[in-house]
């Protein structure tokens, strides 16, 4: 069975063709093609990101002595923090170098505790310990300023004074937080940036 297609039929199928061609055409001229504003606008995107990263390699050896600048700020810095390597034994230096103020400047420690340790930040943990002493206001200044003064970064948080008057003499009875800072490692589970 063959089926004849008259001339009509065929002018018709042909207009279909190419109607689809036109449409087909037409389709990838708009959408396939990239639009030209939009390539001009990437194109000075990435001009103005090609500038800035060239600029930031100009300033190369600028950043690089910064880097030098704060790791030798850093490692001054990390020389005044407390001897040890846990909160634990930098607690007892802490009280080791207060008990040795205290001695200098006559002043009586009638009681120590060690306070639980705070992380200050990833590689920074504060150690305090607390004082409770009996001394004249005189000795509790020069021990302040011993303290406030040494050698390693020591911080007194807290000072608490409860006075008695005894036979027509104030005595005071001073409590103190003192707080010493060590590096701890850096904790590894926390993700890096």
């Amino acid at each position: 069975m063959t089926v004849k297609v008259n001339l009509r039929e065929k002018r018709l199928i042909i207009a279909g063709i190419v109607t689809a061609a036109a449409v087909g055409i037409f389709y990838a001229g708009t959408m396939l093609l990239p639009d030209s504003q939009n390539l001009s606008r990437n194109v000075e995107i990435k001009k103005r990101m090609l500038l800035s990263q060239r600029e930031i390699l100009s300033r190369e050896d600028l950043y690089r002595a910064r880097l030098e600048q704060y790791r030798k700020q850093l490692d001054l810095d990390s020389n005044r923090f407390l001897p040890g390597d846990s909160p634990s034994l930098a607690g007892t230096e802490l009280q080791k170098v207060v008990k040795a103020f205290a001695d200098q400047n006559g002043v009586e420690i009638t009681q120590r505790t060690i306070l639980p340790d705070k992380k200050v930040q990833d590689t920074i943990a504060k150690v305090s310990i607390r004082i409770e002493t009996n001394c004249a206001p005189e000795q509790l200044v020069q021990l302040m300023a011993a303290i406030e003064n040494y050698e390693k970064l020591l911080k007194i948080d807290e000072v608490q004074i409860t006075a008695f008057k005894l036979a027509k003499k104030y005595e005071i009875r001073p409590s103190m937080t003192i707080s010493g800072f060590i590096s701890v490692p850096e904790d590894k589970t926390k993700p890096q940036i």
